[in-house]
């Protein structure tokens, strides 16, 4: 009986006698319906479960049925428990990384308070995106070895490395569209107390 196998990316079941198979040298196989699959997951390093097009991408967003969910991957719900009890010991408080600190004050602020610059840091701590992100980095370093703790020289790599600047840059862009839809209000109530005087100004003439 041919065995019933799910793509890498998408997580859509594969055909028997189709798709492609995907060997890297430490041993980890890769399983992909499609060439587009395997460029978006091998050569653009997209994450399944921020592509609006995939099964991991609807479990997250509630779309998929609980019953569907467990039926499409056996991997994901092991994996998903492990996150939740993975310990990051990220730095805190005086020691937030000074390159976070400048780029939240930069795009967020500016000249945030301290308290402001740490609530938004322990935000992006609290975020699923930056779990998913370093644990997911954590195990490719670890290989098989299981993950439950990691330690802040690991965080520390995975801030300067690309997974860690990308998932920190989208966190930004979610936080600056958040800050950016408050802003609006207030200016345009000042933009039109300065438009006010205008028409007054034009009638004086007139009557002159």
């Amino acid at each position: 009986m041919p065995i019933r196998r799910s793509c890498s990316f998408c997580g859509n079941e594969i055909e028997p006698g189709t798709g492609k198979m995907f060997i890297r040298k430490d041993g980890t196989v890769f399983l992909f319906c499609s060439h587009k699959c395997q460029a978006n997951m091998l050569h653009l390093g997209r994450v399944p479960r921020w592509t609006p097009w995939t099964q991991a991408f609807r479990r997250a967003a509630g779309r998929v049925a609980a019953a569907e969910a467990v039926a499409a991957e056996e991997a994901p719900a092991p994996a998903e428990s492990l996150v939740a009890e993975v310990t990051i010991e990220a730095p805190k408080g005086k020691d937030i990384p000074a390159d976070f600190a400048d780029l939240i004050d930069k795009r967020l602020g500016p000249d945030l308070s301290r308290g402001a610059l740490e609530k938004h840091y322990a935000d992006f701590l609290g975020s699923d995106a930056f779990r998913t992100s370093i644990i997911g980095w954590a195990k490719k370093k670890h290989g098989a070895k299981p993950i439950t703790q990691i330690e802040r020289a690991e965080f520390l790599a995975w801030k300067d490395s690309p997974e860690g600047r990308r998932a920190f840059k989208a966190w930004l862009d979610r936080a600056w569209q958040t800050v950016k839809g408050r802003k609006p209000v207030a200016e345009a109530g000042e933009a039109d107390e300065e438009e006010a005087p205008a028409p007054t100004a034009k009638k004086a003439k007139k009557g002159k």
